[in-house]
């Protein structure tokens, strides 16, 4: 169980693939703020529960609001 998984996502801007750990997502259905490797966007990325056990992640581009928070 000391294993991490990978979960995969693509930036919205540059169409990059970035990846979070288990242990980079914090709170289920909490907006969090990343970058993304390949243009340094600013992204939100909200954690929410998907089919089974698996995590869905919803990512967009940060706005200046959520850049605040």
């Amino acid at each position: 169980m000391g294993t991490s998984t990978e979960h995969e996502y693509l930036c919205p801007h540059c169409g990059a693939e970035n990846s979070l750990s288990d242990y980079e997502i914090r709170n289920m259905y909490s907006p969090q703020i990343a970058h993304c490797d390949n243009c340094k966007c600013k992204l939100e990325i909200v954690p929410a529960d998907g089919i089974g056990d698996n995590i869905n992640l919803v990512v967009s581009e940060a706005g200046e609001e959520a850049l605040s928070r």
